[in-house]
This record gives structure tokens, sequence and C-alpha cells, in this order.
């Protein structure tokens, strides 16, 4: 995904200061995804909390000084997909949470890239922008991965109760997510040649 971003266009906009504040998240990904792996809890609470300052900073930073690109737009959200992806992966993979639950994580956010590609057959361009229910999901899924970490530090029943709770609402969020991109594969699907761009 990162590739079919870096056209002409965007590579003075790849050095403002947001997208490299994003590109720092996506370094991080690397090592919180090893401590994950490894259940180095303490190593991985201090690793994502330096993700998630520099996931609200980037856009503080694009916002307060005028730095707001099209290409900060696809690669912010893009990274998020990336970090997510890796994540909930080690969680499928190490069963460190119900695989019905991981599946769907990945699901979520496996589709989009297969969107992408899809538009790409098809010959659509698509205008890729993050709506108000993605960023829900998004932002339940990393509450999510936060209080996992929390618990897993902690071992209180307290917190594991409470992270079976939010299960739930954070699968009912993504699966929403889901609907709408498969509703948007239908429209790839049923496209005529005249639909040469499809708004997301």
């Amino acid at each position: 995904m990162f590739l079919l971003f870096m056209r002409n266009s965007y590579v003075k906009e790849f050095f403002l200061l947001p997208n490299f504040i994003t590109l720092l998240r996506l370094i991080l990904a690397f090592p919180l995804v090893f401590f994950i792996y490894h259940e180095r809890w303490w190593y991985s609470a201090l690793t994502g909390s330096v993700a998630i300052i520099s996931d609200f900073l980037d856009g503080l930073v694009a916002r307060r000084f005028n730095m707001q690109t099209d290409f900060g737009r696809k690669f912010d959200p893009t990274v998020d997909k990336i970090v997510l992806i890796s994540i909930f992966f080690i969680f499928f993979l190490k069963e460190l949470t119900p695989l019905w639950f991981s599946s769907l994580m990945l699901l979520k956010d496996l589709s989009i890239p297969l969107i992408l590609l899809l538009g790409k057959i098809r010959g659509v361009e698509l205008n890729f922008s993050p709506t108000k229910l993605g960023k829900s999901a998004v932002a339940s899924q990393f509450s999510f991965i936060i209080l996992f970490i929390i618990w897993k530090i902690f071992e209180r029943k307290e917190l594991f109760f409470l992270i079976q709770a939010i299960m739930f609402p954070v699968a009912f969020l993504c699966i929403l997510s889901i609907l709408s991109y498969a509703i948007l594969i239908s429209k790839l699907i049923m496209k005529t040649k005249m639909e040469q761009k499809i708004d997301i």
C-alpha cells in the first residue's frame, strides 16, 4: 500500500514534519511487535505509549502549522493498518485472544488493501479517505490493545473482565466497517465503464 502512495507529487509532502512523525510510528511497529511476540509487556507498554503519542502529535502538528497534505491523509491510516495487522496477527498466532476475535480484526484491516487491488484491476480510481466509522473502529482496536497490555502487566481480574466485555463492541464496530467495505466491493464489481472514480 505504501508504494501506491509514493507518487512524484508526494515526494515533497513526505519530508514535512507530521509525516516524519508518522514514519517514526511505522518504525516503532517493529520493536512493538517483537516485544508483544516475546510477551515483554513493560517494553510493549513503553513502545506503545511513544507510538500513541506520535499518532496524536502528527495530526496536531499538521493542523497547527497548516501541514495537512494528501500524502499525509493516506500515509497516516496506512501506518495504522500496518500496526494493527501486525499486532493482531501476533495475537492470532499465539492465541492471546480468542481466534474469532483476532480473525475478525485481521479481516477488517486486510479488507482495504484487497479493495485497492480490486479497484486497480477494475481500472477505477479510488478516493480512499477514512470515514468516521472507520476511525471509530481503529480507535476501539487501539484501545483494546492498550488495555490488553495493561492487563498482562498487572494480571488483575477486573481488567480481564473489562477486556472480555469490550471485545463485543470492538467486534461490532469492525463488523460495521467490514460491511461498508463489502458495499464498496459490490460497487466495484457492478460498476459500468462510465464510472472511473469512486469516493470512499
